[in-house]
């Protein structure tokens, strides 16, 4: 039935030293030492009550040595047991408890409490429940043992061999069924550790097919996703991501970057985007529309959506195909991204050298001469820090550029592209843009600006949060906007660097959401070609508002005024 193992909570009998455990310091905290504790406690709480109700009813009981040495022989091997480092020892050393505790029982049983004779099945149970069942026997032989020789001391009679027999009997009884029943749980662990192993091994192989899945659709030139209700992206691949300019995290909507018909041209409602179409099950091919993404590049994107097999029966969602095709329709566009992909990776090593210089020039063993060579070196390349640097922000000069529009009507339309990514992510978007807020100016520009705060005050809510839009005039001939979250907050101290690029605080960092650093700066600068300004006022833990204010169109300041 049993091949001597150890298994179950007592496994770990079989087993070595643990090894850990701090060097001289025993381990107590293991499976096999809980087991072991378990088994002998319950013995001896049973004979404490035991001797406490003798106490009560029978004290003259304790007048015998034998049941009060056995009853303090149980509790001293239990405070014993709990002192010994079990995981230094092997399994036989743990069948000695057991066999000292019989003893025990015998001399408590001699001492006058016959009964006492029926608590043998503690570490019966305990002998049946793992190990084999030659120990099994071992051990009911030895108990009926004991008993004739109390026969032999105190006579034999036809009642103490009836009692011997019925104790034997029902001792012998309850240790098979133990041992049947730790048998069957025993081989149901093991089955279900086998089954385990299986699952786990088939998972990984999924996880594997998955991996490989990805890996393939990462390598592809064309971006490819597949687009659920909502117009939650679902599954994308690393060119949809740059050609959407996407955070890493795929469940925000991608209308972050603006769709727009042409090239500085009119801004596509959000419910007629190539995702909110694609959302709906709607099928079309090799349409182009113009993306203007939080990075500040234009590109020209061909998409199509095909059925993922029987997709529109399923809620399989369908697979949107995008490409970029910038290169082909605007030749022009690709030189710009090239310039301002240069401008970048030369603002790097452009400020490692200015900041170098600065520690030389404060050093004080240079002579004057060096000094000046070298602030004259430090205003070139803050000369060249500051072409670099318009090269990176400054828009392309267009004659037509300055438009009229209403502001909370731009400002409605971002916050109906969010309002899918806010669903997903369980915030809640108010706006309180009831009155018209005409700016005459770089439209699809400041829709850069208010796309960028709306998706940051999103991200730092986080779920449970709010993000609220309002329109107001904070003075004669201005107009504005206040975004405000009740979002994770930005330290005092960082307050001042947020508009540095590429900063980001350390709350941000510690939360695990994604982001570059460069919204913030590339939102100010934006605001300020605008001859307006944006604020940050923000208390850590307690959300965050950004104000935008700008100039009112000329027609709307004489209105103003005349009231």
């Amino acid at each position: 039935m049993n091949n001597g193992s150890v298994s179950g909570a007592m496994s770990p009998m079989t087993s070595g030293p643990r090894t850990d455990a701090p060097h001289g310091m025993p381990y107590f905290g293991d499976s096999r030492c809980r087991s072991i504790w378990q088994w002998q406690l319950v013995l001896a709480f049973t004979v404490v009550a035991i001797s406490v109700g003798v106490a009560l009813l029978t004290p003259a009981r304790f007048a015998d040595w034998r049941f009060s040495v056995g009853s303090l022989a149980v509790i001293a091997i239990s405070v014993i047991s709990l002192a010994v480092p079990w995981h230094r020892l092997g399994q036989n050393s743990v069948l000695l408890l057991p066999l000292l505790d019989t003893l025990a029982i015998s001399l408590m049983a001699q001492g006058g409490v016959a009964a006492s004779a029926f608590l043998w099945v503690f570490p019966l149970a305990w002998v049946a429940s793992y190990y084999s069942v030659t120990v099994l026997i071992g051990t009911l032989a030895l108990i009926g043992l004991l008993r004739l020789i109390n026969l032999f001391v105190l006579g034999i009679t036809v009642e103490t061999t009836i009692n011997v027999v019925i104790l034997l009997i029902t001792l012998g009884f309850v240790g098979v069924i133990m041992a049947v029943g730790s048998e069957r749980n025993r081989s149901s662990r093991r089955l279900l550790r086998a089954q385990s192993e299986r699952l786990a091994h088939a998972l990984g192989r999924v996880n594997e097919q998955k991996a490989r899945n990805r890996r393939l659709l990462d390598s592809l030139d064309i971006g490819i996703a597949r687009v659920g209700t909502g117009g939650l992206i679902e599954v994308s691949n690393d060119a949809f991501h740059t050609i959407f300019a996407l955070d890493a995290a795929a469940q925000f909507h991608p209308t972050r970057a603006v769709e727009y018909h042409s090239r500085r041209g009119e801004p596509i409602p959000a419910g007629q985007t190539a995702i909110a179409r694609a959302s709906r099950g709607e099928l079309f091919a090799d349409e182009v529309v113009w993306l203007f993404g939080l990075d500040g590049q234009w590109r020209a994107v061909k998409m199509t959506t095909k059925a993922i097999g029987h997709g529109l029966i399923t809620g399989d969602g369908l697979l949107l195909v995008v490409e970029d095709v910038t290169a082909t329709i605007d030749p022009q566009a690709g030189r710009e991204a090239t310039r301002r992909m240069i401008s970048h990776e030369l603002r790097n090593p452009l400020t490692a050298v200015l900041g170098h210089i600065d520690l030389i020039i404060e050093r004080p063993d240079i002579d004057d001469a060096v000094r000046e060579q070298l602030e004259v070196v430090e205003r070139a390349g803050e000369r060249m820090q500051k072409l670099i640097n318009n090269a990176l922000t400054v828009p392309e000069n267009t004659p037509d550029a300055a438009i009229d529009f209403d502001l909370a009507d731009l400002a409605r339309s971002s916050l109906e592209g969010f309002s899918p990514a806010a669903d997903s992510a369980g915030v809640v978007l108010e706006a309180a843009l009831d009155e018209k807020l005409c700016v005459c100016g770089d439209a699809f520009r400041l829709r850069q600006v208010v796309d960028n705060i709306v998706s940051n005050a999103i991200k730092y809510a986080q779920r449970g949060g709010r993000v609220s839009v309002e329109g107001f005039r904070p003075g004669i001939g201005e107009v504005g906007l206040r975004i405000s979250d009740t979002g994770i907050g930005i330290a005092e101290e960082d307050i001042p660097r947020i508009f540095e690029r590429e900063f980001r605080t350390q709350a941000a960092r510690d939360s695990g959401i994604p982001g570059t650093g460069l919204g913030l700066s590339i939102s100010r600068d934006i605001v300020v070609e605008q001859s307006g300004h944006l604020d940050v006022q923000s208390e850590i833990g307690q959300g965050t508002t950004v104000t935008v204010v700008l100039p009112a169109a000329q027609q709307l300041s004489h209105e103003g005024t005349s009231a």
